[in-house]
């Protein structure tokens, strides 16, 4: 099933350190540029106040709810200005989505710009949503960094985790 390009997806979060803030600036911005975007934002907390209708807000989705929403859209936007590890980005390249994040030192352990991600500074709301339109007007583009997302995250496994830090550690593997 071919991905809608003209939706993105945001995970919302009321911890500033997730940047939601940038990225609804950032979404405003691609709006006016791209009238038929449609957002779906999904979180815990209780929805924003004054949603415009063009976004669409999922309170703690199941299972099915969240595959379908990065299954369906072809954009996903993570503006964290600090992060640990970035788990809604990689589940975003395992379901196929061309990655717009920011350049922090947690989404640099699976992202990289012009690769498998368009990656841009922490809190540029600009330089975020010039990277999502780029992707929407891009289909090249897009589904390049879509498919290298999706290739590169299958490299995180528990067997390569566990050799990786059986290396760390200076621990020889026995063949008992």
């Amino acid at each position: 099933e071919e991905k809608d390009k003209s939706r993105v997806v945001m995970l919302n979060h009321n911890m500033e350190r997730k940047g939601c803030k940038y990225g609804f600036d950032a979404l405003h911005i691609v709006k006016e540029h791209c009238p038929a975007l449609e957002v779906d934002l999904f979180g815990v907390p209780a929805a924003p106040a004054n949603l415009p209708n063009w976004v669409h807000y999922y309170q703690t989705p199941d299972k099915e709810t969240h595959n379908l929403l990065y299954n369906r859209a072809a954009i996903y936007l993570a503006p964290s200005v600090i992060e640990g590890w970035g788990l809604t980005v990689g589940e975003a390249m395992m379901c196929g989505q061309a990655v717009v994040c920011t350049d922090n030192r947690g989404f640099r352990e699976m992202a990289e710009h012009e690769v498998n991600a368009l990656m841009v500074p922490v809190k540029d709301s600009q330089a975020l949503a010039d990277a999502i339109i780029r992707l929407m007007v891009d289909d090249e583009l897009r589904c390049r960094i879509a498919r290298a997302g999706h290739a590169s995250i299958q490299r995180f496994t528990w067997d390569n985790s566990y050799a990786k830090l059986r290396e760390l550690f200076g621990i020889e593997r026995t063949t008992s």
